[in-house]
């Protein structure tokens, strides 16, 4: 993949930005807000999804396993939600952080160490690739939640010329429109509208998903690369002034560095949050639906796609929480084993003072609750098995 584009610029997860571009979530040129398209389908989200959901859970239902989903659906919906939002409140953020990286990145373009290079290489491709395979699994399986059942029952109605009612929508809710679940032909359009809006939220659920893994993997990366220049510090350099323009080099760049991490922190803290706990009750809920409905395989599919996005949610912030915190901390390992002894004693008091400022390690945070690492991944598993065993305990007492 060739680094150059025409402005000169290093094209940094240029799919995801494409793609965001199309679907007016980012603009051609920095420092406008988010547009009014985005603004309006993330104001419009609730009375789609959440509150004809909230609805059906409050209105008495007497099916047990279509009430916890419906709740279950409430939670990870809800996590969207706040996801959305939180990406529009932080919009202007987000932008500044990705130009912020983008000279970075652009900055080492000329760089002839092979090493750097291949680090950047990674970078663009981790973003085309993850976009590539990220969007169409997630389509598919807002396509297995609602165009999948929507298709049996026309197909059914077209060689039967009968229907089961209830009839299904993408999630269980209720949108008081008379007969939407019972009579066919108010049900069709409504249940194309519906899933036509579910992959429209899911595709821009997805890039904005990419983009902020993809901002975390390029911040990570350039820890990756500042190890390299902290080792190549201590080479010996004739003049006092290549020393100086190397060594500044190093400094600015390991600012910069810096600066996008604790943006990243900030940015992402509420969403960790927001993120850990949803999934854990989510997770919890969606056990207990195939635990009381084991045996309808719809609905076992349906409830796999859920379990399936709520662990790569976790997994995918926990590894990436944890790359950062390694590599981050790396640099100042890579200053302190590097032959800095050979230089003389002035520029070994800058080499100590760049050792000093990468000794702590910065890390992605839940809320500065706690930190994002496989070890909370570790930790969201053994919480989920907790509260299910005692929801499923609570259920079964009261059925007797």
């Amino acid at each position: 993949m060739e680094f150059r584009n025409r402005k000169g610029q290093f094209p940094l997860i240029d799919l995801i930005v494409k793609g965001l571009k199309i679907i007016r979530f980012w603009n051609e040129s920095p420092g406008q807000s988010l547009s009014t398209w985005g603004l309006i389908v993330i104001v419009t989200y609730p009375f789609v999804w959440l509150i004809p959901s909230w609805l059906f859970i409050m209105s008495s239902q007497d099916d047990i396993t279509r009430l916890i989903k419906a709740v279950n659906e409430q939670i990870v919906f809800l996590a969207i939600f706040i996801k959305f939002c939180l990406f529009a409140m932080n919009f202007r953020r987000w932008e500044q952080l990705f130009y912020d990286l983008q000279r970075a990145y652009s900055s080492l373009m000329d760089d002839r160490n092979l090493d750097i290079q291949q680090i950047m290489g990674s970078v663009e491709k981790s973003a085309y690739y993850l976009t590539r395979l990220y969007c169409p699994v997630l389509c598919f399986n807002c396509a297995v939640y609602g165009s999948f059942a929507m298709l049996f029952v026309v197909a059914k109605y077209a060689i039967t010329g009968s229907y089961d009612v209830p009839l299904p929508t993408p999630l269980e809710a209720s949108y008081l429109i008379p007969g939407h679940r019972t009579n066919f032909w108010i049900w069709l359009p409504l249940d194309t509208m519906l899933n036509a809006l579910l992959e429209l939220h899911g595709i821009i659920l997805c890039l904005i998903e990419c983009f902020t893994w993809s901002l975390v993997y390029a911040t990570t990366s350039l820890f990756r690369i500042l190890q390299i220049q902290a080792n190549d510090l201590s080479h010996p350099i004739g003049s006092k002034r290549e020393w100086t323009v190397k060594f500044t080099r190093f400094v600015t760049l390991h600012d910069s560095v810096l600066g996008s991490a604790r943006t990243l922190k900030e940015i992402l803290s509420v969403q960790m949050l927001s993120l850990y706990f949803s999934t854990v009750f989510a997770l919890c809920l969606v056990m207990i639906v195939l635990s009381l409905a084991f045996q309808d395989l719809y609905l076992l599919i349906t409830m796999s796609c859920v379990i399936g996005y709520c662990l790569f949610q976790i997994f995918s912030f926990s590894y990436l929480g944890t790359e950062l915190i390694v590599e981050s901390g790396a640099v100042a390992e890579a200053i302190f084993h590097s032959a800095w002894y050979n230089q003389d004693v002035e520029r070994q008091q800058d080499i100590r003072f760049a050792m000093l400022r990468a000794k702590k390690p910065v890390s992605l945070t839940a809320g500065n609750l706690f930190i994002v690492t496989r070890s909370s991944f570790a930790q969201v598993i053994k919480q989920t098995y907790t509260i299910f065993t005692l929801m499923s305990q609570f259920l079964e007492d009261t059925v007797h």
